[in-house]
């Protein structure tokens, strides 16, 4: 659960009116007592998005996304529980205290955002200085005007080597902090020198906007690195961070795609021509944690980048990383000669947007490369390169998914394709050797298909359309014997009390943090009252939680016989047992323990 206070919580969920939070990312319409719009997280023509201003949540009936205006923001934007508490108290401008424990990581964490958002302040005052004439010139002729310059985050740093210290200790700026900020360097003797020094900066930013670091290009022709990125810190993880990706995000959403280039000018250009749905690695490797962040938005991904770039090969090893983590990838080679930032510069809107329709499948393009490389190779050699693309194969998924590439490998390289499927076997007990594949936990979806999920989730719904009914439902349960966490928090919440009369659904919806609980009880509490006879429906929830609960027992019990032999003197006691816990069974169908 979040750190962040329950009635800070509440303070935030009233602030922010849930039809006004969903009418600042798409057009709402209201119709009755509702509003709909086009649902943000699938595509659709006819308006299935409803959000109900009453009860505080929002529901689609096409896609079945659902909960209140935390969820939604946790969807749309990709945020965690807290991470979308504290955007909404942002935008509601209420201050949120942490837990003493956290206060000091807290601290420092926004120390850090200061540091850097000053610094990004002094190097957006100093390109439009006369110190940064050559940096203007440099940027004018990669076709970036001045008025991009905030939009981009783009920036100069003087080229002194304390420039940014003198800065800091006007605004009373710790050089320490400075320090841990990666914005300044320690010299042997102890002293202090700034890090970025006579270069062009990009503000490297989170997802909800704030500058976390730099990278930086040199623009004298010297020995010193062409670019220099801030060093990793307790904010800026370069695993988790795409340049550009807060400000694509949404269109790569819309487009249900991502372009992936490797530089800061590569996403500018693009960008200038209309191609918005695009984030730069800012060269780093992909990594696991980048393809996770982009399936949030979409499952397609363009990889385009110079074929004689130092990134390239990174790029094509990072583009099966993507695949592993449920995305199409496409790849996407420049003309030889130049990189997406010239092309789009010299050809324009129509023709990148030509170029990227241009891109290949990845396995495709594993193909034609290996085909063309294989002609004059020997027969290891060949095989080698064949293992290589059975690798990527081995780390889809989708079982259906894999079974189609593997037959296509087979009639394209003429090989048996039941010589295929014994590597990617060999493949996959070698990964499960190594720990690579991890036990997946089973789904809260797949616990609301089980008896005992489905009571859970009925007693939580009857309980929040018919609150005069909560006092019976407590009689005959004991909250502790709830097996999913979010309606266990929930009983307990009403074990404090409720008053039928002034009770508001509203505020224990704004507890919800799952996903998949919030979306069901959005669908149910957007319906018309299902239940005519809301008793007998809790009743009847009542009887099949307890069944469930026995039926536990039972199985343990049987477990037990299992190992026991028949001379063990154990056993007699597991038979006594497991006739009582049968017996018991019978009494809860029969409705024998339910405390009218």
């Amino acid at each position: 659960m979040s750190q962040i206070p329950q009635e800070k919580i509440e303070e935030v969920r009233l602030a922010s009116d849930i039809v006004a939070v969903v009418s600042g990312y798409l057009t709402l319409r209201q119709k009755g007592r509702n509003y709909f719009g086009l649902c943000p997280f699938h595509k659709e023509k006819t308006a299935s998005f409803s959000v109900n201003s009453e009860l505080q949540i929002f529901h689609c009936f096409g896609c079945g996304a659902g909960g209140n205006v935390f969820s939604f923001i946790m969807k749309i934007e990709g945020l965690t529980f807290p991470e979308a508490v504290r955007l909404l108290a942002k935008q509601a401008n209420i201050s949120l205290p942490e837990d003493a424990e956290n206060m000091a990581e807290y601290r420092e964490k926004e120390a850090l955002y200061f540091a850097n958002e000053l610094a990004a302040q002094l190097f957006q005052q100093l390109i439009r200085s006369e110190q940064a004439v050559d940096a203007r010139r440099y940027l004018q002729e990669r076709g970036i005007a001045e008025d991009e310059f905030d939009g981009f985050g783009i920036g100069y740093a003087a080229n002194a080597w304390d420039g940014l210290i003198k800065y800091a200790r006007t605004k009373t700026v710790n050089i320490e902090v400075l320090h841990r900020a990666g914005l300044v360097i320690q010299k042997d003797d102890g002293g202090f020198y700034d890090r970025f020094r006579g270069r062009i900066t990009f503000a490297i930013k989170n997802l909800t906007g704030q500058v976390v670091g730099f990278g930086a290009r040199r623009i004298v022709n010297d020995t010193s690195p062409k670019y220099i990125n801030s060093p990793e810190t307790d904010i800026y993880q370069k695993r988790f961070i795409l340049y550009g990706l807060h400000q694509s995000r949404d269109a790569i959403r819309k487009s249900d795609e991502v372009v992936i280039v490797e530089g800061y000018t590569d996403l500018t250009s693009l960008y200038r021509v209309n191609v918005r749905n695009v984030v730069a690695t800012s060269g780093t490797a992909l990594t696991e944690d980048h393809a996770r962040l982009l399936r949030r938005y979409t499952s397609n991904a363009i990889l385009l980048y110079d074929a004689d770039s130092a990134g390239a090969a990174a790029a094509i090893r990072g583009a099966d990383i993507l695949l592993e983590n449920g995305l199409e990838v496409k790849i996407c080679v420049m003309p030889t000669g130049l990189d997406p930032d010239e092309y789009a510069r010299r050809r324009g809107e129509e023709e990148v947007k030509k170029l990227l329709l241009s891109a290949v499948p990845l396995m495709e393009f594993k193909l034609t490369k290996f085909e063309s490389a294989s002609r004059h190779g020997s027969s290891s050699q060949k095989a080698a390169e064949t293992r290589q693309i059975v690798a990527s194969i081995a780390r889809v998924n989708d079982p259906i998914r894999r079974s189609f590439l593997v037959r296509d490998l087979s009639e394209r390289l003429k090989i048996d394709e039941a010589s295929l499927w014994k590597e990617i076997t060999q493949l996959e007990r070698q990964n499960r050797f190594r720990g690579h594949e991890e036990e997946k936990p089973e789904t809260d979806d797949k616990f609301f298909h089980t008896s005992q999920g489905n009571a859970e989730l009925g007693l939580l719904e009857v309980s929040l359309r018919h609150p005069d009914l909560i006092a019976r439902i407590l009689k005959n349960l004991h909250v502790d014997d709830i097996s999913h966490p979010e309606i266990r928090l929930l009983f307990q919440e009403f074990l404090k009390g409720v008053d039928p009369l002034t009770f508001q659904p509203q505020t224990f919806l704004a507890l919800v943090q799952d996903q998949t609980v919030a979306a069901k009880l959005s669908n149910i509490m957007v319906q018309d009252n299902p239940h005519p006879k809301p008793w007998d429906f809790a009743r009847d929830c009542l009887i099949r939680f307890h069944l469930a609960l026995v039926d536990n027992d039972i199985q343990r019990i049987r477990e037990k016989m299992k190992s026991s032999s028949s001379s063990d003197g154990g056993i007699n006691t597991l038979m006594d047992e497991l006739k009582y816990y049968l017996d018991e069974r019978k009494k809860i169908q029969a409705g024998q323990y339910i405390v009218e």
